[in-house]
């Protein structure tokens, strides 16, 4: 009988090494990711073109920033990527929760890119709207592309109304893309390797949770601007 119990430890072994690997490794994606998003969204505030008015993001909901987004195609072709969302009330941040963006399109294009990108949310009821599942950007709220620099006003429709500015950074070729019609997510796996208690990205935003130690250089420059 010990012998039959040993044989099955040993059977069954490789199988829970895999399985602590595959935990090790969504982990370590997780941070991954979130250091990413900081080095986007610092090198974006930055750019030479002016960058994201420091003013539209004091007075924003929240901040939605996917790096590395893969876009490609050939006549159709297609988005896809992985990224967080952030949480801004009175003048405090929480999260990041894990969220992903997918889009078919269908139209003139060609090539293959590589994209970061930064969703600046205004107003609560579009965050509300953004954390709904099977939300469309275009077709649940209005998204358009950002105001660059110091000197872009903030007397706009959005700001007046509520909707979505989107900002990019490509490191590749492509033409005729969009991001009308492209629908977000939770990432549910992303956000239990990070914060192990929850997993929904309502209860990591609003609920009373402390970000996690990966989190802490991305929530200082968020901090910083003022």
């Amino acid at each position: 009988m010990k012998r039959i119990a040993c044989l099955l430890v040993l059977a069954l072994l490789p199988i829970a090494l895999f399985c602590r690997d595959v935990r090790a490794e969504t982990k370590e994606n997780a941070e991954v990711i979130v250091e990413k998003a900081r080095i986007v969204l610092e090198e974006m505030m930055l750019s030479r073109d002016g960058g994201i008015p420091t003013w539209l993001i004091k007075k924003c909901a929240g901040l939605a920033i996917i790096p590395d987004m893969i876009k490609g195609g050939f006549v159709v072709g297609g988005s896809y990527g992985k990224g967080i969302v952030m949480a801004h009330k009175d003048g405090k941040w929480t999260g990041p929760a894990f969220i992903y963006l997918g889009a078919g399109s269908f139209g003139f294009q060609i090539g293959v890119q590589s994209t970061d990108l930064i969703l600046v949310i205004v107003g609560q009821k579009t965050l509300e709207s953004f954390l709904q599942s099977q939300f469309k950007l275009g077709a649940d709220v209005a998204v358009a592309a950002g105001p660059v620099g110091a000197q872009a006003t903030a007397a706009t429709e959005i700001m007046l109304k509520g909707g979505i500015y989107s900002y990019s950074r490509a490191k590749g070729l492509f033409a005729g893309i969009s991001l009308e019609g492209a629908g977000i997510g939770t990432d549910f796996d992303l956000n239990r390797a990070l914060y192990t208690s929850v997993s929904t990205t309502r209860d990591i935003l609003f609920g009373d949770h402390e970000a996690p130690p990966a989190a802490q250089e991305l929530i200082a420059v968020l901090n910083k601007i003022k």
